[in-house]
């Protein structure tokens, strides 16, 4: 159905006469009715890859081959068409998938009228994949007064009802809890299996290695790796292989040792190989680790002399990863008060209340992380708090100022002097550059731009090598560091992130967060994020748990606690020692 060959993608800026190569010889074969997994970390290519198989984008060179058809060598009218008639793209953000201000039946009648179908058989059809997604309940309501599991359920709805031969999902469960992020996947295997549809979801979450049957691992544009679901009983001495421990050799005769295998065998920069006279068995290894000897020794014994030891992922396996801690200010002075707070909306289906009679203190020189399940309030908090949106009822001061009562245009100014705030879409200006954009806070204020803090912010942030690109050139990840740089780099008292590292992968997100942290330590900043990915929690973070529009929980996370809250959210099953 699908079929990549040497596959390159190269970016290159007039300007600069920069050349950036995003896919480099990528190889990659889906059959019709696969449901797979495209996975890499940020920066890998699998934006770019999703808009060359959507048609949206050319390859510089190599052959796309969708259903037989030469998707390369169409033109720009002919790409569209297909797309039309036989893809159906689901995007991470739920404002590009659907209209807000409609129900769930009226988008999902819309693509039955873009093909003019009549109103008894369209009617029949989205009740049907209303059914399928289980959205029969909320069939009414408005895209507003539904939860981000729902909303995603939807927005796949609305692809399915334009009949396509194939689904491309990019990021589907980036900005959802553990939860639906479940639900989501269950509801593409059922549409798998249901309609036996080709479905190619793209994502950073590693997550999604063993959860379809076949996974394609993707690092610096190349294919390292394809994960398979296999019966490990029929490995015999490779009985404790693993599917991360499996490589891809393309085209060009590239391949990239996965890194679980560099780690484990002390690999280094040499390695040697040799082949078993058989040809069917190929090794290799660190000759200044082992001899050809000791390797004839070892793959002559018997598996049952052969000590391994093979365990479950343990809390001590990612311990490390949580132990810098977060020192609470010792002052506890206010920064910002909320008070009997109250925010709904009304609807076509009625009045929904988001946040309901909430009260809390922020401390100057914290860090706050918000959790909890989609849809229960959390982005609508942060928006309060930067005065972007006005509660129904209740008080918000921010260092001593009424942002809730105060005209827009002062509230504009107050908040470009005192808040940066990060929201899940990054609020970059398409018409100009990324380093341009960095300058527009100093441009629209009193505030001089430091250009040594600057850099320092753009390092940390792993953007600089993309300043001089747009930021519609940008994939996902890049789009979110830059949107992280751009508001780090001015220095305010508060600063708002909401789902900040959701397009991220693992190690990036640490670093994002150790970031912060640095921030708030160095400028005295007070930093609030809204977060499902719980292993980002640290030892003194002031952690608040939010449910149903209340503060369900607010407590100060230790280091025995975050170890429940990681075994829990890990699915760690072992006992505490």
């Amino acid at each position: 159905m699908i079929r990549c060959i040497d596959l390159i993608k190269i970016y290159h800026d007039p300007t600069t006469d920069y050349k950036v190569a995003a896919l480099r010889g990528l190889d990659l074969d889906i059959k019709e009715g696969d449901l797979v997994s495209v996975i890499g970390p940020s920066g890998a290519g699998k934006t770019t890859l999703i808009k060359i198989l959507a048609g949206i984008e050319l390859p510089t060179s190599g052959q796309v081959s969708i259903g037989g058809l030469r998707f390369d060598q169409l033109n720009e009218y002919e790409r569209r068409e297909f797309r039309f008639y036989h893809l159906g793209l689901i995007n991470q953000f739920i404002s590009d998938n659907l209209f807000s201000h409609l129900s769930v039946k009226q988008n999902l009648l819309i693509p039955k009228k873009l093909f003019y179908l009549p109103k008894e058989q369209a009617k029949k059809d989205v009740e049907e994949i209303a059914k399928l997604l289980n959205l029969r309940h909320v069939y009414n309501n408005t895209v507003a007064k539904l939860s981000g599991g729902e909303a995603m359920r939807l927005s796949m709805g609305v692809a399915l009802a334009k009949e396509p031969k194939i689904l491309l999902a990019d990021e589907p469960t980036g900005q959802l809890d553990t939860k639906n992020t479940q639900d989501i996947i269950d509801a593409i295997r059922q549409v798998n299996s249901a309609l036996g549809k080709t479905i190619v979801v793209v994502t950073h979450d590693i997550r999604f290695r063993t959860i379809f049957e076949k996974s394609f691992i993707i690092r610096d544009g190349r294919l390292s790796g394809i994960s398979r679901d296999m019966d490990r009983d029929e490995l015999e001495f490779l009985i404790h292989s693993s599917e991360v421990n499996r490589s891809y050799m393309d085209a060009s005769n590239f391949v990239r040792v996965p890194d679980e295998v560099k780690t484990t065998t002390t690999l280094k920069d040499v390695v040697e190989f040799d082949t078993h006279p058989s040809r069917r068995l190929g090794l290799f290894w660190n000759p200044d680790v082992i001899t050809r000897e000791q390797i004839y020794e070892i793959i002559s014994k018997p598996a049952h002399e052969t000590e391994e030891k093979v365990s479950q992922l343990s809390f001590k396996d990612v311990e490390h990863l949580l132990g810098r801690e977060f020192i609470p200010p010792a002052k506890k002075k206010n920064l910002i008060r909320i008070k009997n707070v109250t925010k709904g909306y009304h609807s076509q289906a009625g009045y929904n209340e988001v946040i309901k009679n909430m009260s809390l203190n922020v401390h100057e020189g914290d860090f706050i992380f918000i959790s909890g399940p989609s849809g229960v309030g959390k982005t609508t908090l942060l928006n309060i708090i930067a005065g972007l949106l006005k509660p129904n009822d209740g008080i918000v001061n921010v260092l001593d100022y009424p942002i809730n009562q105060e005209k827009e245009r002062e509230i504009s100014a107050f908040r470009l002097a005192n808040i940066a705030y990060v929201t899940q879409h990054n609020n970059l200006f398409d018409p100009i550059t990324v380093h341009e954009n960095f300058l527009i806070p100093s441009i629209f204020s009193d505030l001089e731009f430091d250009v040594e803090y600057n850099d320092s912010i753009v390092k940390e942030c792993h953007i600089g090598h993309r300043l001089e690109a747009y930021p519609y050139e940008l994939s996902e990840g890049e789009k979110q560091r830059a949107a992280l740089a751009s508001a780090l780099s001015r220095k305010t008292k508060i600063i708002l992130a909401d789902e900040p590292t959701a397009n991220l992968d693992t190690e990036l997100a640490r670093h994002i967060i150790d970031l912060l942290m640095d921030i708030v330590r160095i400028n005295k900043a007070t930093v609030i994020t809204c977060s499902h990915d719980l292993t980002l929690l640290r030892p003194g973070f002031r952690h608040l748990k939010m449910l149903d529009g209340k503060i369900a929980e607010d407590s100060r996370i230790t280091k025995e606690n975050l170890e429940t809250i990681v075994r829990e959210y890990l699915q760690i099953q072992e006992s505490k020692k």
